[in-house]
């Protein structure tokens, strides 16, 4: 049914293997789906990685994970990339949706905390993803 997921992570939360990205894995396992892992990186010099510290670290990520499938069926393609913003908070949902177009994934699936009340007046970027993308979008709580 899907052939691609797409998982946004924010290398800056103290873990990136979210609830969302052990759903992806599942169904990447059942579907034998490609897996693509995106992190948007940039910004300001105080950042917690720069574009290189995020691409090595967004490539070990996928190896674990592609390991972590392995184990309990058959070989996953995982892949990790960064994607660079000159301002992360503006630009992330624009970045995420163009991703999700250029990479041809199918499926994106994509953590988000429950709704607060800025919620209510702006999206989350899940949120984003759901109204500007063709992909079906997955939102894991």
């Amino acid at each position: 049914m899907f052939k691609h997921i797409l998982v946004p992570v924010d290398l800056r939360l103290p873990d990136p293997v979210s609830k969302a990205l052990d759903v992806a894995m599942e169904m990447a396992r059942i579907e034998g789906a490609r897996m693509t892992l995106v992190n948007v990186s940039g910004g300001t010099t105080g950042e917690t990685f720069n574009d290189a510290a995020a691409e090595e670290v967004m490539t070990s990520l996928a190896r674990k994970i592609e390991d972590r499938i392995a184990g309990k069926t058959g070989g996953v393609k995982v892949d990790g990339i960064t994607v660079h913003s000159n301002d992360v908070a503006a630009e992330v949902d624009s970045i995420l949706a163009r991703t999700v177009k250029e990479t041809g994934a199918d499926l994106v699936i994509a953590g988000s905390h429950a709704p607060r009340l800025l919620d209510y007046i702006t999206t989350s970027h899940a949120g984003y993803l759901v109204r500007h993308s063709k992909a079906s979008v997955f939102v894991v709580r």
